[in-house]
């Protein structure tokens, strides 16, 4: 047995290094003998023959290697912001991650992405600054970037000499300006280190090491090791101190815990899963829940990836990850046992996008729906939805090399020529007023569902909230949650054709039928009495927009506010320090689609821009925005209960 299982994640910007430092990793705990090479396609980890082409990570990949008696489970994760929702799955079970920041690009709009993501989780990180030993590499503004830039406390624990060897801290000279800054920020943290530091006597002590160890577990500390990735140099130090990292998410339970993370098709084993366990030790031939679909899911296979293979294992040990072969019926997310508590139960990423995708042949149909239908499962922040009547497919996407990426998929994976048009801006609506609406379903019988909703608007952003007034005497508890559960359907498309979002929902009146009443009734009749309410009280259409950070040179400030305004964007006042400034506001995802192209050519590559999605706000409605309502419209009462009657359907899409 290992002292300890860890997972930790590889995240970066794009090619600042995080594939190859995986390599040296495993190479230096000698889980491999011979180095991969991205340039080459030769990588552990890149697998995929569009990574191997490209030179890029585009799924996450697993791999394990032993070190100094505790067993580390690296996620090596895409840099692309195309590929968010990657690393965004990966998040969500690790204990820790190591963030690389290139010694000469500095910090990117993407690390700041990365960045505000890791802290909303309250994932423990080890900043490594990569690249030490290329022209251009500038240690001492990178960690200044790190404490302004992303307002931590950083702690060197090693320092480069020459950009080749390095020393560890208890051996630098504190007169080294970071290493000086990085002591003054341990001192901040305990009175005793703080009066020696004011004293000048302020040793690195193994006493003194085991609490900035403390204190960077705690992440009052963030800790920073420099090195060079392709060289080798520091990768041994990593996995000393990733090693020393406490397991963050396990639970204390004898029950039996894990959650789906990826899902993939295995040439020789079939559809798996790759699991992470949270409490007790998993067997073959184990049975568990899936709450999601209430449905007991058994594990007939029992694997585990060691490097260039999958073997068979018998047990799978708390905090481990395994896979397992599943059913078409799990999704990536889905808990395996109980619930997790809230905090390990997070929402994957959303987007503000959407294509429709095509078959080149129309032989290739109902092909390409299978396979859209298995990606989807595999990603659900894709958000497949088939319109069967209008033979349309679509999905969600965060950006142009998410698409091209498709398209390679079903040409080499599942043999279909597939096109994907332009992306289109997904809209929301939200009610405009408050009105009730009333549903009465009782004829045909046998049928009996009766309900009045009152529907308002939502506060800014706030989602779906829904409540009920209606007490189990007049409807049972069994057929409220049938309204419960039908609510999100019947939000699905609004009378714009868009979802509903920012609504209050609350059940004010309502009757079941002792001998009338049948499963599936409240099920039906909600959709029709939601949108009712929502007719009434008519829409507000909603369009989603960015938040931007700009960082450029000052001579630039003024062509680049220039631009935005053509964009009608909303400026703040730019702040500056000494000639570089930053610059923030938000803009329409519409009018910005293609900013990033129009900010590159202004600043000749040379500025940063960060984008991300800051919410949605109201917009002037046209026709061009809006869609017709696809599928059977609760509205259209009869259609409605004629094409459910006997069996509920949301509508005529296919998740």
């Amino acid at each position: 047995m290992y002292k300890k299982i860890l997972n930790i994640g590889i995240i970066a910007h794009v090619n600042a290094g995080k594939t190859t430092l995986t390599e040296q990793l495993l190479f230096s705990a000698g889980a491999i003998h011979q180095l991969g090479n991205v340039d080459k396609g030769s990588t552990t980890t890149d697998h995929l023959a569009l990574e191997k082409e490209r030179g890029i990570t585009i799924q996450n990949t697993c791999v394990s290697f032993i070190w100094k008696d505790v067993k580390i489970n690296i996620i090596d994760t895409p840099g692309h912001a195309d590929f968010s929702d990657e690393v965004d799955k990966a998040l969500q079970v690790l204990d820790a991650v190591i963030l690389i920041i290139s010694a000469v690009d500095g910090i990117q709009a993407h690390t700041l992405s990365l960045w505000e993501n890791l802290r909303a989780q309250a994932i423990p990180v080890l900043i490594f600054i990569n690249k030490i030993d290329r022209d251009g590499a500038a240690i001492d503004t990178v960690f200044y970037e790190l404490e302004n830039e992303l307002g931590i406390k950083g702690f060197c624990l090693n320092y480069p000499i020459d950009g080749q060897e390095l020393i560890p801290t208890s051996a630098v000279d504190k007169e080294e300006e970071i290493i000086a800054k990085s002591f003054e920020n341990l001192a901040e943290l305990d009175d005793e280190i703080f009066e020696q530091y004011l004293e000048e006597t302020l040793e690195y002590t193994d006493e003194i090491a085991a609490k900035t160890q403390c204190f960077t577990h705690s992440q009052a500390l963030i800790p920073i090791v420099f090195g060079a990735a392709k060289q080798g140099i520091g990768t041994a130090e990593i996995a000393t101190i990733i090693s020393a990292f406490p397991s963050k998410n396990t639970l204390d339970s004898n029950e039996k815990n894990a959650k789906i993370f990826k899902i993939e098709q295995h040439a020789k084993f079939g559809r798996l899963a790759h699991i992470r366990s949270y409490s007790g030790d998993l067997s073959a031939k184990d049975i568990m829940v899936c709450n999601r679909i209430n449905s007991e899911v058994k594990i007939n296979q029992l694997l585990q990836n060691t490097v260039g293979k999958t073997d068979t294992i018998n047990t799978l040990h708390t905090n481990d990850i395994g896979i397992i072969a599943i059913s078409e019926n799990l999704i990536v997310g889905d808990v395996l046992g109980n619930e997790l508590p809230q905090e390990l139960s997070k929402k994957l990423l959303k987007s503000v996008l959407s294509v429709e995708v095509n078959a080149v042949l129309e032989k290739d149909y109902q092909s390409l729906a299978n396979a859209l239908q298995q990606l989807d499962a595999e990603n659900p922040a894709l958000n497949f939805t088939w319109y069967k009547s209008e033979r349309e497919f679509h999905v969600h996407i965060l950006g142009p090399l998410q698409s091209e990426v498709l398209i390679h998929t079903f040409k080499h994976r599942f043999g279909i020529e597939a096109t994907i048009k332009p992306p289109k801006i997904i809209y929301k609506e939200t009610p405009k007023t408050t009105a009730e609406g009333f549903v009465r379903y009782w004829m045909p019988k046998p049928c009996w569902a009766i309900m009045t909703f009152n529907i308002s608007p939502g506060a800014p952003n706030s989602g779906l909230t829904y409540s009920s007034d209606v007490g189990v005497n007049d409807i049972s508890q069994k057929y409220q949650n049938e309204v419960k559960r039908a609510i999100p359907w019947g939000l699905k498309q609004g009378i714009k054709g868009w979802e509903v979002t920012d609504i209050n929902i609350t059940l004010i009146k309502g009757e079941e039928h002792t001998v009338h009443s049948n499963p599936g009734d409240f099920l039906l009749a909600t959709p029709m009495g939601v949108l009712r309410g929502i007719e009434k009280a008519g829409t507000q259409l909603l369009e989603p927009y960015y938040q931007f950070e700009i960082k450029a040179h000052q001579d630039l400030l003024g062509r680049i506010q220039s631009s935005l305004v053509k964009l009608n964007a909303q400026l703040e006042a730019p702040y500056f320090t000494d000639e570089i400034f930053r610059l923030k506001g938000s803009v329409t995802v519409e009018k910005a689609l293609d900013y990033s192209v129009t900010f590159s050519a202004i600043t000749a590559g040379k500025g940063r821009l960060k984008l991300r999605i800051g919410g949605y706000q109201p917009c002037e409605f046209t026709e061009e925005k809006s869609q017709a309502y696809r599928g059977v419209n609760p509205l259209d009462e009869a259609q409605w209960i004629l094409h459910n009657r006997g069996a509920f359907k949301a509508d005529d899409r296919v998740r």
